[in-house]
């Protein structure tokens, strides 16, 4: 199992061959911890979130430790521990009774996933593109496929046709996934932890419109405009921010018209259709990959849902409607330039 394990001697030290893989810490049930802890898990409340990513961050520190003391590889992990998510929580529940969003299931929650019995908005769907791959999206040439085609792929659409383990998953149905919604993001926010360590602290990462803006230059705001996709010589906002993302989601660019119907690259993840709700939607966020992903998500909901998402994560929103009316949510207007 382990390289040059099998040149291990009855009184050699294990030490020899452990020192060539990774010593892995997993952990489930962050969900209810939090719950246990505040009453409220990470798909609930900003509060919780903030929390859960501390604990994580601590558990990952310790590994962290313990690879510089014992100069081996141990690492975290978020794990499915399908067995132990039912054999623990009965142990549990034995000690300390059923307990309201903690004992009370069959299981604990996987890693640091959000409870499945949390009912969160499906509209955001990355296998949607089963169905906007049919149309051309995203490079096009873009057309309207065959009515079989669309149904087909309609059926094969749903992340419950995936099934995730570690680092793989298994298709039960031929469909496709895009995570472009928080893959430019994410891949932001690893280029910003390399320029921190670099200890740059002062730069922009512009990524196809997904920004992270760091420090200042000259002691002075970095002026970012948000341009309105009707007349580009003009902005809808210009903000100052430092320390955090800003992106855009619009119907604006990746798009075509078929018999005057406008027919967007965006996708939603119930009815598998485009949408068209918005010119555009931008928003603030401490990462871009948070950023990224309520920016799609966003434009897939109506003023009231935005709204209640965008105070219970604390980002900030600008939307630009299709009749050109500019609305402002969650305290946009403390980051515009003065």
């Amino acid at each position: 199992v382990w390289t040059d394990g099998e040149k291990l001697k009855p009184t050699d030290r294990l030490r020899k061959v452990l020192k060539h893989g990774s010593l892995t810490i997993g952990f489930i049930g962050l969900a209810e911890t939090l719950k246990a802890l505040i009453g409220k898990h990470h798909g609930e409340s900003e509060e919780a979130q903030k929390l859960g990513l501390e604990i994580i961050k601590f558990m990952r520190n310790r590994c962290d430790e313990y690879c510089d003391k014992y100069n081996l590889n141990f690492t975290l992990i978020a794990t499915p521990a399908e067995g132990l998510s039912g054999r623990f929580i009965g142990i549990d529940k034995a000690i300390y009774g059923r307990i309201k969003g903690v004992t009370d299931r069959a299981y604990y929650t996987n890693s640091f996933h959000v409870p499945v019995y949390y009912n969160i908005s499906i509209k955001y769907d990355p296998s949607s593109y089963t169905v906007s791959s049919l149309y051309g999206f995203p490079e096009g040439p873009y057309h309207i496929p065959a009515e079989k085609d669309i149904i087909n792929a309609k059926i094969n659409a749903g992340f419950d046709k995936l099934i995730l383990n570690n680092d793989y998953f298994i298709k039960k149905s031929n469909l496709l996934v895009d995570f472009s919604a928080n893959a430019k993001g994410y891949i932001v926010d690893k280029t910003v932890e390399y320029m921190k360590n670099l200890s740059i602290d002062n730069f922009i990462i512009n990524a196809g419109g997904d920004l992270y803006i760091s420090g200042k230059k000259n002691k002075e705001y970095f002026n970012t405009g948000i341009i309105d996709p009707d007349n580009k010589n003009t902005t809808l906002s210009i903000v100052n921010i430092e320390n955090m993302a800003l992106a855009t989601s619009g119907n604006y660019e990746r798009y075509f018209i078929d018999n005057d119907k406008y027919i967007s690259h965006i996708f939603e993840g119930i009815t598998y259709e485009p949408v068209n709700n918005y010119k555009s939607v931008s928003v603030i966020a401490e990462n871009a990959e948070k950023a990224d992903g309520f920016a799609t998500l966003f434009y897939l909901l109506d003023i009231n849902e935005i709204t209640n998402y965008c105070k219970k994560f604390n980002v900030a929103v600008l939307i630009l409607t299709n009749n050109h009316k500019i609305v402002k949510l969650c305290n946009w207007e403390k980051y515009e330039k003065l």
